[in-house]
């Protein structure tokens, strides 16, 4: 990736066209992603991001560069194309090459669904990708199609609501940003809403990741939270 300077009001002409130029021909290389990020450290880029339906699935992949500061991807999917859920999070490797992903949705909505990537950096800065758009005509069913946590952040207990499309039972995960399953429990969720508690007092300060998995093991949304003291 290329450096990028701002010159002072009292460098030459000549420093200011070369920042011009500069900038212009960086362009191309960001288009798959709209960024946020204020850190010093060389950002990651999305360099593409495309998708494919395959039978009832939809396959998402993109290719990253200069990945030293990348920590992790929420894959984000909305069924109007305005209103996101984090429906699962993949981890990032770091390095200097362009590095491929893939994620495959088999539980995509029936009817339109919208995918963006977030990516966030390890001092906490986001990307967000373009948003994919794909029509599905899936007959598979979700346990859970709506979940919202709170408070966030959060203190002793952090809670979660559920809307439930089929009464099913499930796998409530709390997991690090490595990707470490913390805390793992059985819960039982009725057709409906559903609201729930989990106590989180002997967790350490920090970031964590609530994962909802169905009975046949499939990830079904992931919410982030933040845990205080």
């Amino acid at each position: 990736m290329k450096t990028f300077y701002t010159a002072a009001p009292t460098k030459t002409f000549l420093s200011l066209a070369l920042t011009a130029a500069l900038f212009l021909s960086g362009l191309s290389r960001v288009s798959a992603q709209n960024t946020s990020s204020s850190s010093n450290s060389l950002p990651a880029l999305i360099l593409s991001f495309s998708g494919l339906t395959s039978q009832n699935d939809i396959v998402l992949s993109w290719t990253m560069e200069n990945q030293t500061n990348n920590n992790y991807f929420v894959i984000e999917r909305s069924g109007n194309g305005s209103s996101f859920d984090s429906i699962d999070v993949v981890m990032g490797l770091n390095n200097t090459h362009e590095t491929d992903y893939s994620y495959t949705d088999m539980y995509a909505l029936n009817g339109d669904n919208y995918y963006r990537l977030r990516q966030v950096d390890k001092d906490g800065n986001i990307k967000y990708s373009k948003v994919l758009s794909f029509i599905s005509s899936n007959t598979n069913t979700t346990a859970v199609t709506k979940m919202q946590v709170y408070p966030n952040p959060a203190g002793a207990v952090v809670n979660y609501t559920l809307n439930s499309a089929v009464s099913d039972q499930v796998t409530v995960q709390v997991y690090n940003l490595a990707g470490v399953v913390i805390m793992s429990r059985q819960q039982q969720l009725s057709a409906g809403p559903n609201q729930h508690s989990l106590a989180i007092s002997t967790l350490k300060s920090g970031n964590y990741f609530l994962k909802i998995i169905d009975k046949e093991g499939h990830n079904q949304y992931v919410q982030s939270f933040v845990k205080l003291m």
